[in-house]
């Protein structure tokens, strides 16, 4: 942390410059967006007003409340000329909208004395105000684009940038045409802030204190995740069903995630909490290894990280030849609440509104824990359990031309499965099973099916047999061996039978696919069928059940269906009723696939009368939602081959 710049004693800090005006005028249109950018207001001189400047949460240097009677919040704001965060850091104005605040004008977004100011780029010290001065387009083009005159216009540039534009609003509506440009420029008045830092360089200076570069990181590490909510609460707005899709499956955003159930519900009208704002430390499972990886490069720029290829919430740090693995997320849930539970309201002005950090976290645990009656309708919701209940011993799914393999794991229908956003849940595990980077039948899902992957791509994934007879051991005797102080087996009873969905994991040691069985006994491992074998307890040919060579899989492979979709499942696509099966090309529903329903589907494209379609969905065969000439050529060419 750079230390150029000297604490001061108190948090306010006022300069007084020309002469005051009394009241706030208003002029041009009523709300923010065109009052404080209208070209009538302009002609508002900042300078005639004085500047207070309250960090909200010290030392972090993210929100400020900002005292004075100015009336325009566009017409200043303040430059921090020499931070290590950013060559361009400002404080500006936050124009955003908080359900806890109490606003003195709504349209403006003023507080009581003031606004609410923030950065994330400044480091305290002298900042210096700013102003806006007119200039001509072709000046701010050149400021923005580095030539004269480029065909582009209307540019809104971001609030590290020199310059901006005045815009003319039409009406009450968004739309607007650019009114004029204008540059900031610095004045003689600065206002010196105590030291801040941004969150990073927070946890290195109060958790980073040991000897060594790992040890720091474990840490931080540590210190982090004490402090570390997962996210922030809000007011919730009304509930509607946005869309044409009902409940619905689909796949995982992250690499180690399975899938996420969909609800047909969102919320329009919600409301931020300045006390979410305010708490700097509200990390999920991205922001918070990502976070780590800006600690690791400040302890020292011959650090280096990437993301693990496992899990989105890891990263791998190394340094000096050793790596070690860092990240995860914050605690607990944020979540949506109505306004009449809201313990507190920032009124600013003559009250004292900084917060510390730990007066912060409780106020957002507490919100995090109140009591909200469920208001997500529920009557046809999609759940874990009755998919389980649907695919049986197993089943290709179609997720809306996305397709993966579904099985019923065991019986014990029991499911971890985590609820996010408005009646959405994500599926981590329990008794539905699922394949990744597995080949099944043929084709290979990685976590869903890939068409036209090769074995040569990938020569070590998984393989479930989805019609397998393994053995299973039926009596097993063993007796202590006091040479090698151990158990040694005795002698073993065998017999077979007919199971489903077996997978086969590749042993790199000894190079063949052995059966992950977990059924029966507890014994029932391929490492107790081996030690039988070996012990010619039991015939070979029951370890040969439980292996898969390399030519065995590679034969499995070679059906010819790498890119052939599944042709038969059940429908979890949110337009066709949950777990509606499925057969590809049987419009007339009769479970099979022939040349009627070629016939029938010509007539239908001809408009026959009285002809429809039992099933369209089986021959939607390209996927789009429509049925045509193009699915009647497709189902004709699956007939023939």
């Amino acid at each position: 942390m750079n230390n150029k710049k000297t604490a001061a004693a108190a948090t306010a800090f006022t300069i007084i410059c020309s002469a005051l005006t009394s009241g706030l005028p208003m002029c041009g249109a009523n709300t923010l967006s065109s009052y404080a950018t209208d070209p009538a207001c302009k002609d508002i001189d900042p300078l005639d007003y004085t500047y207070e400047i309250y960090p909200l949460v010290e030392p972090f240097n993210e929100y400020f409340y900002v005292r004075t009677d100015n009336p325009n919040p566009e017409s200043f704001r303040f430059s921090d000329k020499d931070s290590p965060y950013s060559a361009t850091s400002v404080i500006y104005n936050d124009d955003k909208f908080y359900a806890d605040v109490e606003y003195e004008n709504e349209d403006i977004l003023r507080v009581n004395g003031g606004y609410i100011f923030k950065s994330y780029s400044t480091d305290g010290g002298k900042v210096t105000l700013q102003v806006q001065q007119p200039i001509t387009r072709a000046e701010f083009n050149t400021e923005v684009y580095g030539e004269p005159d480029p065909k582009t216009t209307g540019y809104s540039p971001y609030h590290g940038m020199p310059v901006g534009t005045y815009k003319e609003y039409i009406g009450s509506g968004p739309s607007y045409y650019i009114a004029g440009y204008y540059r900031w420029t610095d004045t003689d008045v600065s206002i010196t802030l105590p030291e801040l830092c941004d969150d990073c360089d927070y946890l290195i200076q109060n958790y980073a204190t040991k000897d060594s570069f790992f040890e720091n990181m474990d840490a931080v590490q540590a210190g982090f995740s004490s402090i570390c909510l997962y996210s922030g609460s809000f007011i919730r707005g009304e509930i509607y069903r946005s869309g044409d899709r009902d409940w619905h499956l689909t796949l995982g955003f992250h690499v180690d995630q399975s899938f996420y159930i969909y609800s047909p519900y969102s919320r329009r009208d919600n409301k931020s909490l300045l006390a979410s704002a305010l708490y700097p430390y509200r990390y999920d499972s991205l922001g918070f290894p990502g976070m780590m990886g800006a600690v690791s490069k400040r302890l020292s720029d011959e650090s280096t990280y990437e993301w693990s290829s496992t899990s989105h919430a890891y990263i791998n740090v190394t340094y000096d030849g050793t790596t070690k693995s860092y990240g995860g997320a914050g605690h607990g849930e944020g979540q949506g609440i109505s306004e009449d539970k809201l313990v507190r309201k920032f009124s600013f002005g003559d009250n004292d509104e900084s917060l510390t950090l730990e007066d912060a976290r409780e106020l957002l645990t507490t919100y995090a824990s109140v009591e909200m009656e469920d208001d997500i309708p529920r009557d046809n919701e999609l759940t874990w359990k009755k998919i389980y209940d649907t695919v049986g011993d197993g089943a290709w799914v179609d997720m809306g031309g996305y397709y993966t393999y579904l099985y019923q794991r065991d019986d014990k229908s029991t499911f971890s499965a985590d609820e996010w956003g408005v009646g959405n849940s994500l599926y981590w595990g329990g008794s539905l099973g699922y394949c990744r980077d597995t080949w099944v039948d043929g084709r290979y899902i990685e976590k869903d099916f890939i068409k036209g992957a090769s074995f040569d791509d990938h020569p070590e994934s998984s393989v479930l047999l989805t019609e397998a007879t393994v053995p299973v051991i039926t009596e097993l005797k063993q007796e202590w061996d006091s040479v090698k102080k151990g158990y040694k087996y005795t002698s073993a009873a065998v017999e077979t039978t007919e199971r489903k969905n077996v997978l086969f994991r590749y042993d790199k040691t000894e190079q063949v696919w052995k059966a992950n069985i977990a059924w029966g006994e507890y014994y029932n491992t391929y490492d107790t069928f081996k030690a039988l074998t070996e012990n010619e307890l039991i015939e070979s040919k029951y370890l040969q059940m439980l292996t898969l060579t390399r030519e065995e899989v590679e034969d499995l492979i070679s059906n010819g269906k790498t890119n052939e979709e599944p042709a038969k499942g059940y429908i979890y696509d949110g337009y066709s009723p949950q777990g509606t099966p499925y057969v590809k090309g049987d419009c007339n529903d009769d479970g099979s696939c022939t040349i009627a329903d070629a016939v029938l589907l010509q007539k239908w494209l001809l408009g026959t009368q009285e002809t429809e379609l039992a099933n369209w969905r089986n021959v939607d065969l390209i996927t789009d939602r429509r049925i045509d000439s193009f699915d009647l050529c497709r189902l004709r060419r699956m007939l023939v081959e």
